[in-house]
């Protein structure tokens, strides 16, 4: 799928360190020149990261438009843009920012597929500051290998394991996934997510957008803490996130 979207002309490689918001419409006008998206789309990938940080993690940012803005999106595509010495992304310092206007559930393909990549923290690291173009397109449009993670940390007492159907035509996508990772991390135990052969911990972005759970998916969720009342009430929220459409959470 992303080998058919990235184009090797789109990945650039050595831009100077601007600001999120430049970084953003930089990307944001490569798609449009591609024919991809429409130019208000640009505006409303600054209003997405404005709302919910696009920021993923090990160094990767990937703005993307707003669910109201998906009418300016002519046909899929991905463009990246390497800034070696980084940008300020708030949450953290983007070196790869991967532009992202998709068609239907495109994105969550794309973002499982990136995040899949990118979530091996030395790969990452390795394509910050590379000034091999064909080296970087050739790693992001690797097919990754379906590896089956098994979880080793154990619960202390009685985990839940819940069967949840995701509701919300954007699937599981970076703003669901950011409510999880977000209340994740807070929660004193653990929460892992399941479809199919996949598994992802729950406080980890990448893991969670690399299952690649689109609307109508089903997904097992097992939460395991100490407390009995305290995971159920987990497995209530994400629960929740999970079947509640995009523009309500």
């Amino acid at each position: 799928m992303v080998a058919d979207v990235l184009r090797r002309e789109s990945v650039v490689t050595g831009l100077p360190s601007v600001s999120k918001d430049e970084a953003i419409r930089y990307v944001g006008g490569m798609l449009v020149d591609l024919g991809c998206v429409e130019q208000s789309y640009v505006d409303a990938m600054v209003e997405r990261d404005g709302n919910v940080s696009t920021f993923l993690g090990n160094g990767v940012a990937m703005p993307h438009g707003t669910f109201e803005s998906k009418e300016a999106v002519m046909r899929t595509g991905i463009v990246v843009a390497q800034y070696p010495d980084g940008v300020d992304w708030g949450v953290g310092t983007a070196h790869i920012v991967i532009g992202l206007g998709a068609v239907g559930d495109d994105h969550v393909t794309i973002l499982s597929h990136m995040a899949e990549i990118l979530q091996d923290e030395e790969q990452a690291e390795a394509l910050w500051t590379t000034n091999d173009q064909e080296f970087l397109y050739n790693v992001l449009t690797t097919i990754p290998d379906d590896d089956d993670d098994e979880d080793d940390d154990a619960g202390v007492a009685g985990p839940i394991t819940r069967t949840i159907t995701i509701s919300g035509e954007g699937g599981l996508h970076a703003r669901p996934a950011s409510f999880i990772v977000e209340f994740a991390k807070e929660f004193d135990g653990q929460i892992v997510i399941a479809k199919a052969e996949k598994t992802a911990k729950a406080n980890s972005i990448m893991s969670v957008l690399a299952l690649g759970a689109v609307a109508n998916d089903e997904v097992v969720v097992t939460v395991e803490g100490e407390d009995a009342a305290a995971n159920a009430a987990a497995a209530d929220e994400v629960e929740r996130i999970l079947t509640t459409p995009e523009e309500e959470l």
